[in-house]
């Protein structure tokens, strides 16, 4: 039970997260984390087949376009995540092994590298601050976790 519930858990508080870490700023700030964060409660709460998964990444992959530096990073990676749990049989959200929980990781932290990469080149890029960056850390490993 517990091996369920956790990694949903930390998938929400971490979209949570993003989604506070952008509230005060304008609309396009926060809203594809609010779009991302009923996506991830229809994945926790409801059972999904494939294609509304898939429907769920679609919406979350554009909502990278609306979103820029980390932000956008953490929402790819949740878009392949999404994808990912679209090919497993319907319900079963866990595979039994780590091998995509370890590939979720590791493309999360390319893609936080590449945005840190760029704010370094590009000293007037977005940033995320601290609540973004730790909601990008546990909605990345929340949602890699549910995969494992």
């Amino acid at each position: 039970m517990t091996h369920d519930v956790l990694p949903a858990a930390v998938a929400l508080t971490g979209s949570g997260l993003c989604l506070a870490g952008h509230v005060p700023g304008p609309v396009q700030h926060w809203g594809p984390h609010a779009v991302v964060l009923a996506v991830t409660l229809l994945m926790v709460v409801g059972s999904p087949g494939p294609y509304p998964l898939l429907a769920c990444a679609a919406v979350t992959t554009g909502m990278c376009l609306f979103a820029r530096g980390p932000a956008a990073a953490d929402l790819a990676v949740m878009a392949v995540v999404t994808a990912a749990m679209a090919r497993l049989p319907q319900g079963h959200h866990h595979t039994g092994g780590h091998g995509l929980f370890v590939l979720a990781v590791v493309l999360w932290v390319l893609a936080r590298a590449g945005a840190f990469m760029h704010r370094a080149l590009r000293p007037g890029a977005p940033r995320a601050g601290p609540l973004g960056d730790a909601g990008g850390a546990l909605m990345a490993l929340g949602m890699a976790a549910m995969l494992a």
